[in-house]
């Protein structure tokens, strides 16, 4: 699980949460200032975005930043916060264990874990019908985003052009495929960093596509 740490960079070590995180076996990205943590967003899509405010961080400074990319991150802040514009953020008071806040994690990103499909450069987001890559969003269109969901499903397996052509466009003629192609190329432009060369998505020829993650 990927976390977005924030924390002063002057802050005392024995109120770190760094360690602790993970010594729980999190990955955990750390950033300081609201710049860093918005550019840092992007580039890993984050489970969840942790905010320690000791030494008195600004915390709707980081929210404000933070929520400009829409993304739309879990974000949670340990410690006492009573401000009532911290709209949907869950926060953590009187942490005395680190047992409490690995808790407190798990229940927040155990109601996103069917949203995302994470690899490795590569997020898909279920709910919103884009991805992320290279720290750009890429919004998906209604079929972009049918295509992709059943590729995903039948990932590292071969789905032959007729079974696309039914589950995406609702149709047995085979006579002329091209959109088919097309929208392969528009998702491959969205996914791949390397359209030309693609890693995920796979032509298998004569008989249809394939979504693979034997690379990874």
């Amino acid at each position: 699980m990927h976390i977005l740490l924030v924390e002063n960079d002057s802050i005392d070590q024995d109120k770190s949460l760094l360690t602790s995180l993970e010594k729980g076996g999190y990955e955990v990205c750390l950033a300081h200032t609201p710049t860093s943590a918005a550019q840092k967003i992007l580039s890993m899509w984050p489970n969840i975005i942790v905010l320690n405010p000791a030494n008195s961080l600004n915390v709707i400074d980081f929210k404000e930043a933070l929520a400009k990319n829409d993304l739309d991150v879990p974000f949670m802040v340990v410690g006492t916060q009573s401000d009532s514009s911290l709209d949907n953020t869950m926060i953590i008071n009187d942490v005395e264990q680190f047992q409490d806040l690995d808790h407190s994690i798990q229940q927040v990103v155990e109601k996103q874990k069917d949203r995302f499909v994470r690899l490795p450069q590569l997020t898909v987001d279920l709910e919103k019908h884009s991805v992320l890559r290279a720290g750009q969003s890429f919004p998906l269109t209604p079929k972009e985003f049918k295509l992709l969901q059943l590729l995903l499903d039948h990932q590292n397996q071969i789905i032959k052009r007729s079974m696309i052509m039914q589950e995406v466009w609702e149709t047995d003629y085979m006579g002329d495929t091209r959109t088919l192609d097309v929208h392969i190329r528009w998702l491959r432009e969205k996914i791949e960093e390397t359209p030309s060369r693609p890693k995920y998505l796979i032509t298998v020829r004569g008989v249809g596509y394939r979504f693979s993650t034997d690379f990874v």
